[in-house]
C-alpha cells in the first residue's frame, strides 16, 4: 500500500487549527537542498479570541525555530509538542532533512532528542540582533533569504550517509506495509545493527521509532476520517487493537477512541 503524503500530517486536529493560524512551506535554495527539508512560516492573530493550543506530532528532523524573544533549536520530540498561540505572532522555522543536522553538529543527534538548545550553540550569531532583523521584514521570501545566509555561513560538507538514510525513510513514508525494521533490512540489505547505529548517530531515534511515528501520522489522519479502529490497527502492523491503543496513547496522550470523539 502506497500513500500520498498530506503536507499537514502530524498537525493534530488540523481542520480546527487552520482557522486559528496560517502555515506556509517554502523550498530551500539549491545550495541548501542537501540539508534542509523546507522552511515553515506560521502566523496568527488571536487578539480578539481566546488562546489556542496546537499539538504536533513531529517528523524525524531537527527544527531551528525563530520567534521574537523565544528562538531555539529543537531535537526530535518523542511525544507530541504543545504550542499555545495567543495574541498576535509569527514563527520562521527550518526543518532539516532527517540526519542532515548531524553534518552541523558532528556528534550523535540522539543527544538532542527531547532537548531544546540555544541557536548560538551551533551558529555564530547574536540572537537578539538576528531576531530584530528577521522580524522587521514583512516579506516571507526576504525572511528566508537571511535565514539561508545564516545557514550558509558555516555550511558543512555533505555526508553520503544522509542521502542513504533519507532513502530508507522515504521507503517508510510511502509504503505503509513497512511495519518492522526487518522489512528495511530485507529491502536495503543493511544489517539491523547498522541501521540502529546510523539512526542513533544521524537521526536521533531508532528506525523502529521512525516507523511507529509515520504509522501514527497515518492513524491520526484515518481516525479523523472515521476509520474502523480494529481494521486500522491491523493495517498498521499491530497484533491487536490493545497494542495499537497503548502506542497511540503514549504518543498522543489520549486513546484512539478519545481522539476520534474530539473530532466528531
Amino acid at each position: 500500500m502506497k500513500n500520498n503524503r498530506n503536507p499537514n500530517m502530524g498537525i493534530l486536529n488540523y481542520e480546527t487549527g487552520k482557522n486559528k493560524f496560517s502555515i506556509t512551506r517554502h523550498a530551500p535554495s539549491d545550495s541548501l537542498k542537501f540539508f534542509i527539508q523546507h522552511y515553515w512560516l506560521v502566523e496568527w492573530d488571536l487578539r480578539e479570541h481566546s488562546p489556542y493550543t496546537q499539538e504536533v506530532l513531529q517528523h524525524p528532523g531537527v527544527n531551528v525555530v525563530f520567534q521574537p524573544g523565544n528562538s531555539y533549536i529543537c531535537g526530535i520530540e518523542s511525544r507530541k509538542s504543545v504550542n499555545i498561540l495567543q495574541d498576535q505572532g509569527q514563527i520562521v522555522g527550518v526543518l532539516f532533512r532527517p540526519g542532515a543536522f548531524h553534518c552541523y553538529v558532528q556528534a550523535p543527534v540522539s543527544t538532542l532528542t527531547d532537548q531544546v538548545v540555544n541557536i548560538s550553540d551551533y551558529f555564530n550569531l547574536d540572537i537578539n540582533t538576528f531576531e530584530e532583523q528577521l522580524f522587521a521584514l514583512k516579506n516571507k521570501e526576504e525572511k528566508i533569504v537571511i535565514v539561508e545566509q545564516l545557514l550558509q555561513q558555516s555550511m558543512p560538507e555533505h555526508d553520503k550517509t544522509v542521502d542513504l538514510l533519507n532513502e530508507v525513510i522515504d521507503k517508510i513514508v510511502y509504503n505503509a506495509d513497512i511495519t518492522k525494521v526487518e522489512h528495511l533490512v530485507d529491502q536495503f540489505g543493511i544489517s539491523k545493527r547498522t541501521l540502529q547505529r546510523w539512526f542513533n548517530q544521524y537521526i536521533g531515534v531508532s528506525p523502529k521509532w521512525v516507523i511507529r511515528r509515520y504509522r501514527m501520522h497515518e492513524a491520526i489522519e484515518l481516525i479523523e476520517r472515521g476509520a474502523d479502529m480494529t481494521q486500522l490497527a491491523m493495517d498498521l502492523g499491530y497484533f491487536d487493537q490493545a497494542h495499537f491503543s497503548k502506542d497511540f496513547k503514549a504518543a498522543i496522550g489520549k486513546s484512539p477512541k478519545q481522539y476520534a470523539k474530539n473530532n466528531d
